[in-house]
């Protein structure tokens, strides 16, 4: 073997050696590292959340006690109590009959952070429970502006609250109405408000239900009294100008054959021969106790003691 051929064997010797040590070195070691950065990366990126969100509690606390403040209670017993008597008292305070009020479902929202991941000991602030809805409704009889104003001032109220529904069912021609309202409140477990809100009893701004109060589209006007209209005279029959001529008899003298004919009406007599003629009709032939009459393109037979009509 030459040279050249020596130096090769030896260049690819050592590089087989070298291989065989990498791969021990990079099983062992190597892949564990880039195994531990992934997760360091990972783990920095969460605590960088966490401090942010730790930065933010401060405005989220105040945010949350905003909300706090302008519900009804912290106990679902406290809320409905509260949700009862505030309705009832504005229902009396305007003025409606047949009032009833009554609270219904309550429904507890779980937090979204439940599908979020946790630091070690705060699961319990994940599987609380977030807020709580309770529904309630209103019910009475009044006049448009009495209806108006319990949607009025329920809109005022301070405390938190969702409307779902709204019916009005006009009575005696838009005199007076059933309401129907059906609201949502929430309240947060455990969590009660600073201090009691204060009813609005004039919370103002009813003028813009004024133009609807008057106009109050549920109101049918009085129907006037209309002159009835004559019905048309049925139209009279024309008067038939022969109608009262009649065929008294049929003659055969000295000229030929001749009818004679009577109006009844007048008295009057007419003879009349072959191809003569009586306002519109004319005589064609006469014969025994018959006599035919042309009127344009007709003809008809008259016996005698009939009428021409």
């Amino acid at each position: 073997m030459n040279g050249a051929g020596r130096i090769a064997g030896l260049v690819v010797a050592v590089a087989g050696l070298g291989w065989l040590g990498w791969m021990p070195v990079r099983s062992m070691y190597l892949d564990d590292r880039a195994e531990l950065q992934r997760n360091i990366v990972k783990a920095v990126d969460l605590v960088d959340r966490y401090r942010s969100g730790r930065d933010d509690h401060g405005t989220v606390s105040t945010a949350i006690r905003a909300f706090v403040d302008r519900t009804l209670g912290g106990d679902l017993e406290t809320v409905d109590h509260e949700l009862r008597t505030r309705l009832n008292r504005l229902g009396e305070e305007i003025g409606l009959r047949k009032l009833s009020v009554s609270t219904g479902s309550v429904r507890w929202l779980e937090s979204p952070a439940r599908s979020l991941p946790a630091f070690r000991g705060h699961r319990e602030l994940r599987e609380e429970i977030d807020f709580v809805e309770v529904e309630a409704s209103i019910t009475g009889e009044g006049s448009l502006d009495e209806v108006l104003r319990l949607v009025h001032r329920i809109e005022a109220e301070p405390w938190l609250k969702r409307v779902n529904q709204l019916r009005l069912n006009a009575r005696d021609n838009g005199e007076r109405f059933t309401v129907t309202l059906r609201l949502v409140t929430i309240f947060l477990p455990g969590r009660s408000p600073a201090g009691t809100l204060q009813a609005i009893a004039n919370p103002g701004a009813f003028d813009r239900y004024d133009p609807l109060v008057d106009r109050n589209p549920f109101h049918l006007p009085p129907k006037t009294a209309e002159t009835p209209t004559p019905e048309p005279a049925a139209p009279q029959p024309a008067k038939d100008p022969l109608g009262t001529w009649v065929l008294t008899g049929v003659v055969t003298g000295p000229g030929g054959v001749e009818v004679w004919l009577l109006d009844t009406n007048t008295g009057d007599s007419r003879r009349l021969a072959i191809g003569q003629t009586l306002e519109t009709l004319t005589l064609v032939s006469a014969a025994g106790e018959t006599a035919e009459f042309a009127v344009g393109d007709r003809r008809f037979t008259v016996q005698i003691g009939h009428s021409l009509r």
